[in-house]
């Protein structure tokens, strides 16, 4: 027969009081009931609180009341065959305190992978249906994160969405600090906080009113921080010696990358069947990973050498990297620029001063494009071919200091004078 009985597990003035519901004696199921009791005022004898005071006898009621609810609950779902674990005692306990019970798409990394499910019925930043495979993917690490997070900070106790307030926000920026990770990575955890609360919200799920003040964290890199290769440095790439037919290869993908401004994976996703006539003219055509948009890029004079015979043949995005950078390195590009490296011991990548070549990943092809041919081609239109969602993203994007442009605006003075 199954039976209900309480018990403390401290001599604490503010003593939780706990219930054991035994089963069988197999199964025996614990869970805290909500009460809480100094322990000299329980009876360890009789597992009641001790008699003589009101304030005990009222505890003793409740008590009372929780265990014929058990045996209730018990009879009831015994017979429909419900599992009868630490989850359904919870569930009954709360019935009993009227606490709304923490349902699955409560907890905040189921309700993650239910986002993720949804992916390709979101609306997208483009105001297009499906997100793209990197925001999945992101999407995806963050799960992980969160995973990691529960186990080292929380002794693996599940984050509840309504339970995320400004206190969880800060306490959960200082452990990814300490893990090691930087600001922007911070920021994009954050952020992906406030999506799934904000989205949480609108499919009913209970939120923390506080989630609205929960700032996002960033940090703005300055124009002489980005790395990007200048045309007299594309030049000497061009012009360096290389025998290995792998980095000859790399060094086609890099040049064109630099002169058709698409990430890594677009570019490389290339094939000559990309290549279409319009009105006389070679065009690119795509559609990127990231955005979904068709995008059209008239190929320059100095682009054409690399589409119209020998296109280079495919490569993965992990080779180029690694290609580039001992492509770069022969070539000499060696002007000391800041750098990230990693550290023993550290996730995230520190900032150092290096040279050049060992900052070179598929990144610089991108921001090559739209920093040389920034101010030489109307922005409007660099941003239809790199897809940057703003102007002022753009201009936080390139690597154009104050002077560069000052001396450019010069440059147009002369030409009106």
């Amino acid at each position: 027969m199954a039976t209900v009985k309480y018990l403390l597990q401290s001599s604490s003035v503010n003593s939780n009081i706990y219930v054991r519901f035994s089963i069988n004696r197999k199964t025996v199921l614990k869970r805290k009931t909500g009460f809480v009791i100094n322990s000299t005022d329980w009876n360890s004898e009789r597992s009641q609180p001790k008699m003589g005071r009101e304030d005990l006898k009222r505890i003793k009621s409740k008590l009372d009341y929780l265990a014929l609810f058990i045996q209730e609950a018990y009879n009831t779902d015994i017979s429909k065959g419900v599992e009868l674990n630490g989850d359904w005692l919870q569930y009954v306990i709360d019935q009993f305190n009227n606490k709304t019970p923490v349902v699955e798409l409560d907890v905040l990394t189921n309700y993650i992978e239910k986002y993720k499910d949804e992916a390709p019925f979101k609306t997208n930043s483009k105001g297009g249906t499906g997100l793209s495979a990197g925001r999945i993917s992101n999407i995806k690490l963050f799960k992980n994160t969160i995973l990691r997070y529960e186990k080292e900070s929380l002794n693996s106790q599940k984050v509840i969405i309504k339970n995320i307030d400004i206190q969880f926000a800060e306490d959960f920026k200082i452990w990814l600090s300490k893990q090691g990770y930087s600001i922007s990575y911070i920021g994009k955890n954050i952020a992906n906080l406030n999506t799934m609360c904000n989205d949480a919200f609108k499919n009913g799920i209970e939120t923390n009113k506080q989630i609205k003040n929960i700032k996002v964290v960033s940090e703005k890199r300055k124009p002489e921080d980005i790395v990007y290769l200048s045309t007299e440095e594309q030049q000497k790439i061009k012009e360096t010696e290389l025998t290995s037919t792998a980095y000859i290869n790399a060094r086609k993908w890099l040049l064109l990358g630099c002169l058709i401004g698409q990430r890594g994976g677009d570019l490389l996703s290339l094939t000559p069947e990309n290549i279409k006539e319009w009105q006389g003219h070679k065009i690119i055509e795509l559609v990127q990973q990231k955005t979904g948009k068709q995008v059209a890029i008239p190929v320059s004079n100095k682009a054409l050498e690399y589409v119209e015979s020998d296109f280079p043949y495919k490569i993965s995005l992990a080779k180029f990297n690694e290609y580039i950078k001992k492509i770069c390195e022969k070539a000499e590009i060696n002007i000391p620029t800041i750098g990230l490296i990693k550290e023993e011991g550290k996730k995230a990548k520190v900032k150092t001063i290096l040279p050049k070549w060992k900052t070179i990943s598929s990144h610089v092809c991108r921001r090559s494009f739209a920093t040389n041919y920034y101010t030489k081609i109307p922005t409007p239109l660099l941003m239809n071919i790199t897809a940057h969602s703003s102007e002022k993203v753009f201009l936080a994007y390139i690597g154009k200091t104050t002077y560069d442009n000052a001396s450019q605006i010069l440059d147009y003075f002369n030409k009106l004078d």
